[in-house]
């Protein structure tokens, strides 16, 4: 229960702000290209100190991992708060990046190896984690309707969530239960990064995994309010819209709690999650809502098998290892991105239709291990 309560406290404070972000930024000054390159930064950030973090979290154990990378949330949504030009806007991404690097990992990780004490019940745990922090989104992007239609300003909800990101820190550090140790663990990752994990067979067989899961996992996000703003949707509603379309996500959360990943499963979800992205580019608003709709509750259902299969292959080092799918992901996230930063000059739909024809290799690619036994399953 402890670690569910932190998770919606910082889901509630992501919410609060999470569907304005990209339209604050247009409001103090940063031009759409720009602001979209801003989210490719915190990739980027992410991406080059995953890798350090994770080694860190081995070595300190997940809790405290856990912990910096809150007090570094707590710094971008502070910097986020302050905004008015780039280069603050650029240390918030930094911040950020690096803040979910320390988080990313160490979460999985601290699911796996302190909060769970029957292995064979992660892929329930994390379904329900993954509901918990959906259901703390949407009371915030509810809450942050309700804050603009009685004439807040955007500045006040990033206020907001910085005080309830304060708030999570402090329950980070004096509630959370501490992590299980582990024998030897600092001997561990350190002999892992002398040899490089680049050496490590086990990973290096599932590198391509890794990559595939990656490129799926990026859906252009930085593109999504932008889109809504120019098919003429009020800013005031886009937490509320927002905080129905995070209805699917539960959806494929519990679909995924319940059912085993078969091909034919997933080649259906690959199939609908593509349309759907181009069907949100649509300039009619309610096809435009509902093709989102829909890549949401795919979306989900493809985390938790992402999620669990990562999980099935990795055996020593998990937070070290988990960092590294991690970095591979925010690389390739960072890199799509950077080409939507260009599309989008053009069009938002040609950034959209980019991001779905760099998804088809990636896809060919797991479809096709699925297919074969004892590979991704």
């Amino acid at each position: 229960m402890k670690y569910y309560l932190k998770i919606l406290l910082q889901h509630y404070a992501m919410g609060l702000i999470v569907s304005i972000t990209i339209i604050w930024k247009l409001q103090n000054g940063l031009s759409l290209s720009t602001a979209v390159f801003t989210e490719s930064i915190v990739l980027l950030a992410t991406a080059l100190s995953d890798l350090p973090a994770g080694f860190i979290a081995n070595a300190i154990n997940n809790k405290r991992s856990l912990i910096i990378g809150a007090a570094l949330h707590l710094l971008a949504v502070t910097l986020l708060a302050i905004g008015r030009s780039l280069p603050v806007f650029v240390a918030s991404a930094l911040a950020m990046g690096v803040a979910w690097a320390f988080i990313s990992g160490a979460d999985e990780a601290y699911i796996h190896d302190d909060f769970i004490a029957d292995k064979s019940d992660y892929k329930k745990v994390f379904a329900t984690v993954n509901a918990v922090d959906e259901a703390a989104t949407i009371l915030g992007m509810l809450t942050a309707s309700l804050c603009m239609y009685v004439k807040f300003g955007l500045r006040d909800l990033f206020v907001a969530a910085a005080v309830v990101l304060a708030v999570h820190l402090l329950y980070s550090i004096f509630f959370l239960p501490s992590s299980v140790k582990t024998v030897d663990t600092h001997t561990s990752s350190t002999k892992l990064f002398n040899a490089t994990l680049l050496k490590n067979k086990a990973v290096l067989t599932i590198m391509p995994a890794m990559l595939a899961f990656g490129v799926l996992y990026e859906a252009g996000r930085a593109l999504w309010q932008p889109h809504m703003q120019q098919i003429g949707i009020n800013v005031a509603d886009f937490g509320l819209i927002f905080a129905g379309l995070k209805l699917a996500s539960i959806g494929g959360s519990v679909v995924a709690r319940h059912k085993d990943f078969h091909i034919s499963h997933l080649l259906v979800v690959f199939a609908v999650m593509l349309a759907s992205l181009l069907i949100f580019g649509s300039s009619a608003k309610v096809v435009s809502i509902a093709g989102l709709c829909v890549y949401l509750f795919m979306e989900n259902y493809f985390r938790i098998f992402m999620s669990t299969t990562m999980n099935r292959l990795i055996h020593r080092n998990r937070a070290a290892v988990l960092s590294f799918g991690s970095v591979i992901k925010n690389a390739s996230g960072a890199l799509i991105v950077g080409g939507a930063s260009v599309l989008v000059r053009f069009s938002i739909f040609y950034a959209l239709l980019m991001i779905v024809l760099v998804k088809l290799p990636a896809i060919y690619y797991l479809v096709r291990r699925q297919a074969e036994p004892n590979t991704i399953a």
